[in-house]
């Protein structure tokens, strides 16, 4: 699975530096990390729902890991219908929109970011922290749990393969913001009343 991301994201990542000399460090890793959440939600996870009344009979590759996954959290096998509207809103939503943030990303030019650009990275990034706060949230407060309590499948599936869709978000929330303020404060310093 590794190869299947990381190959990509790698030849992406030569790509950018190389076609899109312009972009920062820090512009070059918002934009993979765009095109990986794009992926995953339009691809794996569009894979989850078209199989979701028989991901536990299936036996090919994607479905596989998805029962690995579930080890971790049995409502990706017990058809819940929250993991299955949480799951379409991303796929559906989360997914173009993150590949439409990645494209913004790649058509800036030199000292020009789009406004769609940070619009983009802040909807997306407050949908995975509002669909993370639910998701852990919904975990939290069920009466039974749906976890297996086994540090592999506590910590190294459920938490450390959902991390990174908080730290990230949170981070370029931030970021956004920063942006966002100090464009509106040097446009009120100009007198644009826009």
């Amino acid at each position: 699975m590794t190869l299947i991301i990381g190959l990509p994201l790698v030849a992406l990542h030569i790509a950018a530096k190389h076609r899109r000399p312009h972009l920062s460090t820090a512009d070059r890793f918002i934009f993979l990390w765009f095109v990986l959440c794009g992926s995953l939600h339009c691809l794996f996870e569009l894979h989850y729902l078209r199989n979701f009344h028989t991901l536990a009979s299936n036996a090919d590759f994607a479905s596989s890991l998805w029962k690995e996954y579930a080890k971790s959290d049995s409502r990706y096998l017990a058809q819940s219908p929250l993991v299955y509207v949480l799951e379409s809103i991303t796929v559906f939503v989360v997914g173009p929109l993150s590949l439409f943030t990645a494209w913004c990303i790649w058509q800036q030019r030199q000292n020009h970011s789009s406004a769609a650009r940070f619009l983009g990275q802040m909807a997306v990034s407050l949908m995975h922290l509002y669909s993370a706060l639910v998701y852990f949230g919904s975990e939290f407060l069920a009466k039974q749990s749906n976890c297996r309590p086994e540090p592999v499948y506590y910590v190294g599936y459920l938490i450390s393969m959902n991390l990174p869709w908080i730290i990230v978000p949170i981070w370029l929330v931030v970021q956004g913001f920063g942006v966002i303020a100090h464009a509106m404060k040097n446009a009120k310093r100009h007198g644009r009343k826009d």
